[in-house]
């Protein structure tokens, strides 16, 4: 099964994602796919916190970009957390948008349940330079191939999932 959740910045779809991915899990230890790069202090702190919250019940995975190949060695439930951070990552080390979206293929391709985060970044005026414009639209396309591919799309708005699909 794959499942999309989507939603704003600090809107709960983590919370939400985790708690989903423990469920489906069963018996396994699901796998934790954490794609956000420590480039700062702020962040560093944020990546304390957060591997802290996980404790012990996911195995972590700390990988920025090849998301596929980090996954190739198991069968286990998995939550990518988050695809919006893994987009900024591939845009920062300029990948190309066909490996962007090829990478995308690949992971809907996988035979592991996966849960997807995504943050929604469709709601708010036009971004005023190219790459943020770029940035916006990359997501929204890949917002679309995952909603269209996943067997389950959810909204979160204030920690309340919102069943799309």
């Amino acid at each position: 099964m794959k499942i999309l959740i989507t939603g704003g910045v600090k809107s709960g779809k983590s919370r939400q994602a985790e708690m989903r991915m423990l469920k489906m899990a069963l018996d396994q230890k699901p796998v934790y796919l954490a794609t956000t790069e420590l480039l700062d202090p702020e962040m560093k702190k944020r990546i304390t916190e957060h591997r802290q919250h996980r404790g012990e019940k996911f195995w972590t995975v700390e990988e920025p970009l090849n998301l596929t190949e980090a996954l190739a060695e198991t069968e286990a439930p998995v939550l990518i957390e988050c695809m919006t951070m893994w987009l900024n990552n591939a845009l920062h080390h300029q990948l190309p948008e066909s490996k962007i979206f090829a990478e995308i293929e690949s992971l809907l391709l996988l035979e592991n349940d996966i849960v997807f985060v995504l943050n929604e970044v469709g709601l708010g005026i036009i971004p005023d330079n190219p790459l943020s414009r770029k940035f916006a639209d990359l997501s929204g396309r890949i917002a679309q191939m995952l909603a269209e591919a996943c067997d389950e799309v959810n909204w979160c708005v204030a920690g309340i999932l919102v069943k799309i699909k």
